[in-house]
């Protein structure tokens, strides 16, 4: 019998999600730290091959929904200061955004705004938040659905009967996969907080205009005696400060700024 080649398995052309994602699939018993790097790698040479459709003589100006949003988020990852660039290239923070079929780069993309790199954790995560300054806010309407409002857009608030509180709104952000930013332990600002001005150059939370208050829950557990929050006060430049809530409601000027470790 003649000795043939083993077969190759064919890889269709895809998008830099499912590329890695196959890959992924087929070598799973790979060491973490080397599956980690070579999906990385992939992910890098997907996005080049995007960048040069679209500047290729001949070849289509065409860039698929996934390359356009990493090409967003690579631009807020020069950003951020040399040392977390160093620590973390843009390579790794790819390739965690693209693995198991790209679930993080869709939570990403489905914040308000399509979301913004601001940090990373002290475990080195990369931290996304909501785009812009003004909280996600939450609400009902007449028929008892929870609304949830980007950008206050007034079609939406309008509707809203009665706000959220701040276990409804914690709720609904943990079960959409997110978090509410935390302080430091003791009433002030949390290191992630911190990030978020250092590197946009914005604070956390504040009215687009700076003119209007705006609050925005922060974690404070299960059951809280009090739920923590973070305040806007358009006075004095614009102060931002932790403050508390005893009684754990809502208004129309408190809402969240959620929180997305990658």
């Amino acid at each position: 019998m003649k000795k043939t080649d083993a077969p190759e398995i064919p890889v269709p052309e895809m998008a830099d999600e499912a590329l890695v994602a196959e890959f992924q699939r087929r070598a799973p018993n790979l060491p973490e730290e080397l599956k980690e790097k070579a999906s990385a790698a992939l992910a890098s040479q997907t996005r080049l091959r995007a960048k040069g459709a679209v500047g290729g003589e001949g070849k289509s100006a065409e860039v698929g929904v996934e390359a356009q949003g990493l090409s967003y988020y690579e631009s807020q990852h020069k950003r951020l200061l040399g040392v977390i660039k160093r620590d973390h290239p843009w390579e790794t923070v790819c390739s965690r955004l693209l693995a198991n079929d790209g679930e993080k780069l869709k939570k990403a993309k489905a914040m308000q705004g399509g979301g913004e790199l601001v940090g990373i954790d002290a475990d080195g995560k990369i931290l996304f938040k909501d785009k812009g300054v003004e909280p996600v806010m939450y609400g009902y309407d007449k028929e008892g659905k929870l609304l949830q409002i980007y950008d206050r857009e007034s079609e939406q608030m309008a509707k809203v009967v009665k706000w959220a509180n701040y276990l409804q709104i914690r709720g609904k952000v943990r079960s959409d996969g997110y978090e509410l930013f935390g302080d430091d332990g003791n009433g002030g600002l949390g290191d992630e907080m911190r990030q978020v001005g250092t590197h946009t150059k914005e604070p956390l939370v504040a009215s687009k205009d700076g003119k209007g208050w705006r609050v925005s829950w922060l974690e404070s557990g299960d059951v809280p005696n009090h739920a923590k929050n973070l305040m806007f006060n358009p006075k004095d430049g614009g102060l931002v400060f932790v403050g508390a809530n005893e009684s754990l409601s809502s208004g129309e000027l408190q809402g969240a700024v959620r929180l997305l470790r990658v």
